[in-house]
């Protein structure tokens, strides 16, 4: 409430005349100020959201404001500029830095794109002047800057949308503090670059040692997110603690059971079902939707992303006449997934046949005789719940099924959460599974292509040996 109310007593002051259009110089009014090279059309939010960062910062950060008429102005002075501001946001400006990059966009507002430019970025770490820019384009696209925005009429106080399961869900904009008992929405928020919004989330994969230390480096704070209540998960939850973390939205599963008593709270609460490569860009774009314009152009930059991969994947192993047979086991090695889950759809994305794919619901417990009668070429097994190579390998029942006797089976990879589930990480699991069943047919790197994915969608700049040991 404090922050809200920083913002509309910013606000006032515009609208009052203490701060009119026009009245932060067109150029540096000191030599320290960060120059942020804007389209006029942009001038009236750009100088609100300004006033209202330059009131959040210690010692009052001193933004110089210039504007001109066309994004080809911009692109050809980009270099004079800390920050810029423009409706040709797509491709960065080609400046050449001795050291320093160009940022990917921000999405300020439909259609106003931004970036900053790290030109003072030399040693290693991120420069505070570069940093400065950068915080600056991270108010905006947060909910302060959203509040601005909406109080400039914008944006709009609300979003109006219809959730997985069917049931059309008001939310109030902008949206500040998220509670995800439902551990798969979890990574949605973090894709879209939300995950600041988080008061309280269940974290998928993150329970074991290995999880935990991968979340741990994409998020150093997530143990404090996870552990905010004592108890939330789909099964039960402790709805007095939920309610004083004071959320104002809830993420949840379709089959959360809990959700007739969490209405009492009066908290909209989406609710998710991405059984499929479908679902999963839904859910992408829901989450995106109700989170403001940024989130709303990560998610189309992730469904973009998957598209393009499966694309790639598609038009290199479309033509394998005898596709590979694969079964894919859970934390049993007689536990298998069915036609029905996302895995299964991996398998068909990657260029492989499930030798499961006619069974229904979800996991399903089959015999060996009926594993023979398949007789896979591969073996996959999920990252988690105690699955081993070795139940497998060292099963003398197992010794006669064609995937055992020659060697392949093989680990699903997780960072944090597992890549054969429905979270956005599960695109690189796609890229992985290609690469398995077809060694030298599929072009696509999965440590480049991880290096790159988690760049984008974590913030995350994973090391070349991290990625080919996630890889492996």
């Amino acid at each position: 409430m404090t922050k809200r109310l920083c913002v509309y007593g910013m606000l006032a002051a515009l609208l009052v005349g203490a701060l009119v259009p026009g009245a932060l110089s067109a150029r540096a009014q000191t030599a320290d100020g960060l120059v942020v090279l804007a389209l006029e059309s942009a001038r009236a939010p750009l100088e609100a959201w300004a006033a209202v960062f330059a009131s959040t910062t210690e010692g009052g950060a001193t933004l110089d404001l210039e504007f001109v008429a066309t994004a080809a102005e911009i692109t050809a002075r980009a270099g004079e500029a800390a920050v810029i501001i423009t409706d040709a946001y797509e491709e960065a400006p080609p400046i050449a830095f001795e050291c320093g990059y160009v940022s990917d966009v921000f999405m300020l507002l439909p259609g106003l794109g931004a970036r900053y430019l790290a030109s003072n970025s030399c040693g290693g770490g991120l420069d505070p002047r570069d940093a400065l820019a950068r915080d600056f384009l991270r108010f905006v696209t947060g909910p302060d800057g959203q509040q601005v925005a909406i109080d400039l009429g914008l944006l709009p106080a609300a979003v109006e949308v219809v959730d997985q399961s069917g049931a059309t869900v008001r939310v109030p904009q902008p949206v500040r503090r998220i509670a995800s008992p439902y551990s798969i929405a979890t990574y949605y928020v973090y894709a879209v670059g939300a995950a600041d919004r988080l008061v309280v989330a269940g974290y998928l994969g993150a329970r074991d040692p290995e999880g935990q230390a991968g979340m741990r480096r994409l998020d150093p704070n997530f143990e404090a997110i996870a552990n905010a209540v004592s108890t939330l998960n789909q099964k039960e939850a402790n709805i007095e603690e939920l309610a004083a973390l004071h959320p104002d939205l809830i993420l949840a599963s379709a089959r959360t059971g809990w959700l007739d008593a969490a209405g009492a709270l009066g908290v909209p609460i989406l609710r998710f079902e991405g059984e499929s490569p479908a679902r999963l860009q839904d859910a992408m774009s829901l989450i995106g939707a109700v989170l403001g314009p940024h989130a709303a152009y990560q998610a189309e930059q992730f469904n973009a992303y998957y598209n393009r991969t499966l694309e790639a994947i598609l038009s290199q192993t479309q033509a394998i006449a005898e596709p590979l047979r694969v079964y894919f086991s859970g934390t049993e090695p007689l536990r298998v997934v069915s036609g029905e889950m996302y895995q299964t759809a991996m398998v068909e994305a990657a260029g492989g046949v499930s030798v499961t794919a006619d069974l229904i619901g979800y996991w399903n417990d089959v015999n060996l005789e009926q594993v023979a009668l398949w007789n896979p070429d591969v073996i996959l097994y999920v990252p988690y719940g105690g699955a081993n190579a070795e139940a497998f390998t060292q099963a003398a029942e197992w010794s006669a099924i064609r995937a055992v006797r020659e060697g392949h089976v093989y680990r699903l990879p997780k960072l944090a959460a597992p890549w054969d589930t429905p979270v956005p990480d599960s695109i690189l699991g796609i890229i992985w599974i290609a690469q398995t069943l077809y060694p030298g047919q599929v072009s696509l790197d999965c440590a480049a292509e991880a290096m790159t994915f988690y760049r984008l969608f974590y913030g995350y700049a994973m090391g070349e040996e991290e990625a080919q040991s996630l890889c492996e």
